[in-house]
């Protein structure tokens, strides 16, 4: 019998991504000849089934009144040894058909099959779904399709053409990942700093051109300059904590920095126009032990022979209540420069001066941005400004998983390290990278809400830890999140 060629072409009309959604796989495009296409073809694991979809388009085949054709789809495993074939398509000719309806299919044909009858030159096409028991090995198997194009019913006449190999399944393609909005809140924040004022000795005036003063002091007006200049930011208060050394007695170092703390918040009000109310009464702490007691416990033997003796006597200073501590703090330092004179004249001069120090504390607000395109404007140019939710609405704007939007994720984590639904969602960015070290690091951080969860039973799943993913979807699904694509995805991959 000759022998008959025919090309059937795979075209694909869904997208790889809508497939995804679903563990469906879609084969390759390829065309191999011309009068019958098969499109829109599909293998989804569904259950304990295997399901082949496929629209068959006639549009270019003939067939006489007298004949039929058949095409049955075939699944055959990598290495050959197995092989299934699906429910066949019986397209007859109109005097076939009649045929067929009188005396019976075709035997080789007639257990599992449907049937059409070919009206010739008009366009016509059969949407094909057939479903057969799931195997290991449809994981990976060749899909062909068997042509019978003489009608013959002779199987060693038949075609088979190849319509495409699949692929093991990916969990990433079978997984959803979920991202935790944060909450719309945008609080006040504050910056903190220190600077290192120099006074007359016994004076608490503040001279601007004292000694360093005058770079000390840009420390402070640098941050108020760029603040108040910029209208996104409302300073609300502003408060000084005066700190003295351990030399003098406690009463008088009290009154000391208490009155230059005073004197350092009135020169600051003094030169910006912001209401009276933002600046608050300055604070001090007469005798700056703690710090004392941080620098020593950073020296050595070397420098200081009597480290840790000098130590004690400063710590069983620091446990007292703070009444004893003003009772007691000369008599401390007194003893310590007693005991030890060398090393008291040494903390003298290299210790102390970095003792008097006036630390600052700005409360501040930036402005809620409204719209989307504000943020976005935001974004690009002042980031810092952002609260959390805010990076989450620029991040809804982009596409998911795209660079831009992993590098949203990353900015906002990098802004607020300790934020839970920040570590959440680029814990998923990373999932969805493949980078599970990394992913794991920041679900340490994420809580225990939903998104967390299943960002848990995801990394699970990555790692053929099902009974794991399990548990964690649990917790997520008592939260209301719908998990049922995970389990789906663990139902397919645990087989």
């Amino acid at each position: 019998m000759q022998r008959k060629t025919t090309i059937i072409a795979l075209l694909l009309a869904t997208t790889l991504t809508a497939a995804a959604q679903t563990g469906t796989q879609l084969l390759e495009d390829q065309s191999i000849i011309n009068s019958v296409r098969a499109k829109n073809v599909t293998v989804t694991p569904a259950a304990d089934r295997t399901v082949v979809t496929l629209d068959l388009v006639l549009d270019s085949l003939r067939v006489p009144s007298n004949r039929y054709r058949a095409f049955t789809p075939v699944l055959r495993s990598a290495d050959s040894t197995q092989v299934q074939r699906m429910k066949t398509i019986i397209v007859s000719g109109r005097r076939q058909d009649i045929v067929f309806q009188r005396d019976g299919m075709d035997k080789l044909y007639a257990d599992n099959f449907v049937a059409m009858r070919r009206h010739n030159g008009k366009p016509q096409s059969y949407s094909y779904t057939d479903a057969i028991a799931r195997e290991p090995w449809h994981q990976t198997a060749e899909v062909l399709l068997e042509c019978d194009l003489c009608g013959c019913g002779n199987p060693l006449s038949n075609e088979l053409v190849h319509l495409g190999n699949l692929k093991e399944l990916n969990p990433l393609d079978l997984i959803a990942l979920a991202n935790q909005e944060p909450t719309p809140e945008k609080r006040a924040q504050e910056l903190h700093g220190t600077a290192f004022i120099n006074f007359v000795v016994d004076r608490w005036e503040m001279k601007p051109d004292y000694m360093t003063n005058a770079t000390e002091l840009r420390k402070i007006t640098d941050t108020l300059d760029i603040m108040v200049a910029d209208p996104n930011i409302t300073v609300e208060r502003i408060m000084i904590h005066g700190w003295a050394s351990p030399e003098s007695p406690y009463t008088h170092n009290t009154m000391l920095a208490t009155n230059r703390a005073q004197s350092l918040t009135n020169w600051v009000a003094a030169k910006y126009q912001l209401p009276k109310s933002v600046f608050a009464p300055a604070e001090a702490t007469p005798e700056n032990w703690i710090g004392l007691r941080e620098a020593v416990e950073k020296m050595n033997t070397v420098e200081l022979p009597h480290r840790d003796q000098i130590l004690d006597i400063i710590r069983n200073l620091l446990l007292q209540e703070e009444n004893v501590i003003a009772r007691t703090a000369d008599a401390t330092e007194a003893r310590i420069k007693r005991q030890y004179p060398q090393e008291y004249q040494y903390l003298l001069k290299t210790i102390y001066p970095w003792l008097r120090r006036s630390d600052y504390e700005i409360t501040f607000r930036v402005r809620t941005f409204n719209t989307d395109e504000e943020c976005l404007q935001i974004y690009r140019t002042k980031p810092h400004q952002l609260s959390l939710h805010e990076f989450w609405r620029v991040a809804q704007t982009m596409q998911p998983f795209s660079d831009e939007y992993n590098r949203c994720m990353q900015t906002a984590l990098n802004y607020y390290p300790e934020a839970e639904a920040a570590a959440v969602n680029l814990a998923n960015v990373a999932l969805q990278q493949g980078d599970q070290l990394k992913a794991e690091t920041l679900l340490t951080h994420a809580g225990n809400g939903a998104a967390a969860e299943n960002a848990r039973a995801v990394l699970c799943i990555l790692r053929k830890q099902y009974q794991q993913a399990a548990q964690h979807l649990d917790n997520a699904a008592a939260q209301g999140l719908d998990v049922t694509r995970n389990r789906e995805a663990i139902t397919l991959l645990s087989r």
